[in-house]
């Protein structure tokens, strides 16, 4: 396991990926990074709508990429978590249905704008943050269709 890692990569519904992996590309905040076997401890913040990337060999040939918003990784003895608010396998992203969801929200949103109260502003700012996410996956596939 010398030339390999552990990598978990999680939303808080589910697991999206875990097994070993010869390298990491991590979407940090401050512009990606590199994680190997043997890397230095570390904590930090994933960059909106950035992609991770998974060598699953370590030629880089079979890999797996993960689009995230926002979260942490966390590198400690050889073992990289990624934690993200939301994420998908880039591979699992239905345009289609991403884009009827995200229509549904900015309906959604537009009643909420005209509702008063505290829990309807409470709602109102997680919805616009799911739009988001909906939108962050409609620009990943426009840009790398």
């Amino acid at each position: 396991m010398a030339n390999q890692l552990h990598c978990s990569v999680c939303i808080p519904t589910r697991e999206l990926f875990s097994g070993l992996v010869h390298y990491a590309s991590v979407p940090g905040a401050d512009g990606s990074y590199g994680v190997l076997p043997g890397h230095e401890m570390l904590v930090a913040t994933n960059r909106n709508g950035g992609v991770l990337t998974l060598n699953l060999d370590e030629a880089g040939n079979d890999q797996r990429q993960f689009l995230l918003y926002e979260g942490v990784a966390q590198m400690f003895n050889d073992v990289l978590t990624v934690l993200g608010r939301f994420g998908v396998d880039v591979n699992d992203i239905d345009i289609e249905s991403v884009r009827s969801k995200a229509e549904a929200m900015r309906e959604h949103i537009a009643e909420l704008e005209k509702a008063e109260g505290d829990q309807h502003r409470a709602e109102l700012e997680t919805s616009k943050v799911r739009l988001d996410w909906y939108e962050t996956q409609l620009d990943y596939k426009e840009k790398n269709s």
